[in-house]
């Protein structure tokens, strides 16, 4: 029973099937034609009008209108010579088409999609995309916007440039740096650094020349293309850039930051003839203004093509590890009591004798290491040398002087600096009380919470925290009341103006008793002649390093004048 009815349900006709073969009445077809959700309408061969469904004009907006018998060129006049065109070829191809239009009447973007019927009508239908072509506008310009300015981006600049050389447009590229602008980032945080950026960009806006574009091509980078590549008036627009940028800006009700920027400039065709040789260069001669320590520009010139070339090999060898095989060392300077000639410490020298290079002074490879981000590199291997080295003394001896290392702000920034420095000390079984961090009165960063923490944890696990080129700095007595300070040194600057400038001995002076009533030791650094270690004696600071006393010696050449023997310079 169960089977004779499972065969009846499979044979029964089904409603779909019959409803399927039912011949497609006109009827149908317009009651298809007024549902459906797109607009249609149909022309003949001279692009009038034989039929528009309901939707069709809603879209156009002519909802109460009759189009019938109306021209289709005329209702789409901005798009006539394209869509006749479109239109034509469907006519004689008898082929599908498929495109775009702008409607202005209605502010609209259609797609139209058309198909001939009969031979001499087009079917046409058509949909509102406006949405669509918003959404993808907005993908172009984010594509080629900076968001946070407004600006146009690297990408854009780039695509604008080729444009200018492919038109043989003479101009030039300023590319400018914000210099100092990661301290404000980490002093007081990003919201801030973007309102600073953003205050930056308005100015910059100021600046511009009919036709120039301004773009933001990194966090704190800008970049100008302009038609302005006359020396003279090129020179008068970045010093006026220079000086608007370092007005100071209010960020907050309570806090006003100002700094300075670092600029090069390359142009088009003089200095090369691709915008990815004239970025290099532009890139090159704002280096050589970072090098001056910013507020200035540097226009490319010839000979900074080898200064590139020379940073390459810098920058490959530190982060490739090499430069501990290429003539990288350390030499050691002692740092001497004055009244007897006993030795007090020494403070640890990177030096670099590279193979291909020569000489490079530590300032070019340490601030090429700095801005590369290899700077944990190196002064990584540094310790490494320099503590292998007093462990072996230990051994020797008995006993090392005192060891003082410059340590950069940005190494201090590592939340594992402490961990890390201490794991070195305990590998090699090196007291930190034998040690001692140096830090260059340079920068703001030094106050960040990082770097605070990090020195407090160096100070109570017994390593003295130094203050280098104490005086010259721009906080000052900062320092003294914000740090962890044990030691402060006395810049070289103020040492060779004694017996030749009064205030500057004032100033020493004044120094020293401020330290001694802090309870600091005080050393003074570059002291060469006899006059000048007796006008530190006399003032309270006995303890001097400088060529009076030693030149840097290899570890060989301090362990054998110094340790050997237990022998002292007085000696």
């Amino acid at each position: 029973m169960k089977e004779n009815t499972d065969k009846n349900r499979r044979e029964a006709p089904r409603p779909e099937a019959g409803r399927r073969n039912r011949p497609f009445s006109a009827s149908d077809a317009f009651y298809l034609l007024e549902n459906m959700s797109d607009g249609f309408y149909m022309l003949d061969r001279e692009g009038t009008f034989i039929y528009l469904n309901d939707v069709a004009y809603q879209i156009l907006g002519r909802v109460g209108q009759n189009l019938v018998g109306c021209n289709a060129w005329e209702e789409f006049r901005e798009a006539e010579a394209p869509l006749r065109d479109i239109y034509e070829a469907a006519f004689e191809k008898q082929t599908r088409f498929q495109t775009e239009i702008y409607y202005s009447p209605m502010d609209t973007w259609f797609e139209v999609v058309g198909q001939p019927v009969d031979g001499d009508r087009l079917a046409v239908y058509f949909s509102d995309i406006s949405r669509y072509k918003s959404a993808e506008s907005q993908l172009e310009f984010m594509a080629y916007r900076d968001d946070l300015t407004g600006l146009l981006n690297r990408r854009a600049a780039i695509e604008t440039a080729e444009e200018w050389i492919g038109e043989g447009t003479q101009f030039a590229i300023i590319l400018l740096d914000i210099d100092g602008f990661r301290q404000l980032n980490d002093l007081h945080g990003h919201d801030t650094g973007d309102r600073y950026i953003a205050a930056i960009a308005e100015r910059l806006r100021e600046l511009m020349h009919p036709g120039d574009v301004l773009t933001r091509t990194a966090g704190d980078e800008f970049m100008f293309l302009s038609n302005c590549t006359e020396s003279a008036e090129l020179e008068d627009w970045t010093r006026e850039i220079l000086r608007k940028i370092s007005i100071p800006v209010k960020l907050t009700p309570t806090f006003n930051f100002s700094t300075t920027a670092s600029i090069g400039v390359s142009r088009y065709p003089v200095d090369g003839l691709c915008m990815g040789e004239l970025l290099s260069m532009a890139d090159t001669a704002m280096y050589e203004s970072k090098q001056r320590r910013g507020n200035c520009f540097s226009v490319y010139h010839g000979k900074m093509r080898a200064k590139l070339e020379r940073r390459r090999i810098i920058e490959d060898d530190l982060f490739s590890g090499q430069f501990s095989s290429k003539g990288f060392h350390y030499v050691v300077q002692p740092q001497i009591d004055g009244r007897d000639g006993t030795l007090i410490g020494i403070e640890v020298l990177a030096r670099w004798n590279h193979p291909e290079l020569g000489q490079i002074s530590p300032f070019e490879f340490i601030q090429v290491a700095e801005d590369s981000g290899a700077i944990e590199l190196l002064t990584r291997h540094l310790f490494e040398l320099i503590l292998d080295t007093a462990d072996r003394w230990i051994g020797r001896y008995g006993g090392i002087p005192k060891i003082a290392v410059n340590v950069t702000p940005n190494l201090l920034e590592n939340k594992m600096f402490y961990s890390n420095l201490i794991r070195k000390l305990k590998k090699y079984a090196i007291s930190p009380d034998w040690f001692e961090i140096e830090i260059t009165e340079e920068s703001e960063l030094l106050f960040s919470e990082r770097v605070l923490n990090n020195l407090w944890k160096c100070q109570k696990a017994g390593i003295a925290i130094s203050i280098d080129d104490f005086g010259t700095g721009f906080s000052g007595l900062s320092y003294l009341t914000n740090f962890p300070v044990n030691k402060i040194k006395i810049d070289r600057v103020f040492i060779n103006l004694i017996g030749k400038s009064a205030k500057s001995e004032a100033i020493l002076k004044s120094i020293i008793t401020l330290a001694d009533g802090l309870g600091l030791d005080v050393i003074a650094e570059g002291v060469e002649t006899e006059e000048q270690l007796r006008f530190l004696t006399a003032a309270g600071c006995p303890i001097v390093q400088g060529y009076y006393f030693d030149k840097p010696l290899t570890a060989e050449q301090f362990e054998n004048k110094y340790l050997a023997g237990h022998r002292t310079p007085a000696e």
